[in-house]
């Protein structure tokens, strides 16, 4: 296989950038020589990966963390809105959250030996077309969860400030979660599943599942499988501030898909917008915030060759 790696430095407060000398001498044990680049900004990976397939790469590996992951797979996207099917697609996770790494519950060495496998699967993608922060409409794809409301506050928490970057992936999503959960303000969505008539809901924060996991852990969506060609919509209606907080745990478990707040949902397209146009309702794909509702998820099934 001809390899490419992408390595965020800065993911996981540094903690990827520290590990790299390691880190390669795993892959190299494990897969041979292999080309790599190191992202010094947003957007970078995205650029790199698609360079590297242009020029022939069979293997594409992100070591970083979801965001990281998410801007790989961008890459992957032709000018055209194709995915291209020649490349496959593999990642180390090392990110605070590394979430889409932990739904498939693969430790470092396990996901070494399967990339070394050579074994490939095809799973789904899923693409986005929202608001960006600029006024743009545009379009990106994600792998795991892209999601709207408390998810995209927390998640631009977390991005921004870096305070909690020396906690746990968890810790710090929950400090985060309960921080914004205080200073959020719940607002009316429309929300439409497969054309089906829209339902107006009270939104806390959906997500639009392609994976389980979110939010440094949270297993949101327990029932989703990345090869099923439908998401899992779990929406988390607005409510009592105080029962969220109590009751948090249960997401992290998986425990919550019979709670009262919760409405869960199936579709292989999800339009969603605020019921009020003036309110920003912000939109998360992968741990990142790029813009906010009006937004319009479709899934893209077995669009992406993975090495896991």
């Amino acid at each position: 296989m001809r390899g490419f790696v992408v390595v965020n430095p800065h993911a996981g407060s540094g903690r990827t950038g520290r590990r790299w000398p390691a880190i390669a001498r795993d892959l190299a044990a494990h897969i041979g020589p292999f080309d790599h680049a190191l992202t010094t900004g947003p957007g970078h990976a995205t650029e790199l990966v698609r360079s590297a397939i242009d020029d022939g790469a069979s293997l594409v590996i992100a070591v970083g963390g979801d965001g990281t992951i998410n801007e790989a797979v961008n890459g992957f996207s032709r000018a055209d809105g194709a995915v291209t099917g020649t490349c496959a697609f593999a990642a180390l996770a090392g990110g605070t959250g590394s979430d889409f790494m932990r739904g498939l519950s693969l430790s470092h060495t396990n996901a070494l030996a399967r990339i070394a496998s050579g074994q490939t699967r095809q799973i789904d993608l899923g693409r986005v077309t929202f608001t960006s922060d600029d006024g743009r409409i545009v379009s990106r794809l994600f792998i795991n969860i892209a999601g709207m409301g408390l998810s995209g506050a927390v998640d631009r928490a977390v991005n921004a400030s870096g305070s909690f970057g020396f906690l746990p992936g968890i810790v710090t999503y929950y400090l985060a979660t309960l921080s914004a959960l205080w200073r959020y303000s719940f607002s009316g969505i429309r929300l439409s599943v497969d054309g089906q008539a829209p339902i107006t809901i009270n939104l806390a924060m959906a997500a639009i599942a392609n994976g389980t996991h979110f939010g440094g852990g949270m297993n949101i969506a327990p029932h989703a499988k990345l090869d099923s060609g439908t998401f899992e919509v779990i929406v988390l209606r607005g409510g009592s501030k105080l029962t969220m907080m109590r009751d948090f745990p249960q997401l992290c478990r998986g425990t919550h898909m019979n709670h009262p707040m919760i409405t869960a949902l199936r579709g292989r397209r999800v339009t969603a917008e605020p019921v009020d146009p003036a309110t920003a309702i912000p939109v998360d794909l992968d741990g990142e915030s790029p813009g906010h509702l009006k937004a319009e998820f479709e899934i893209l099934p077995g669009a992406l060759k993975l090495q896991l």
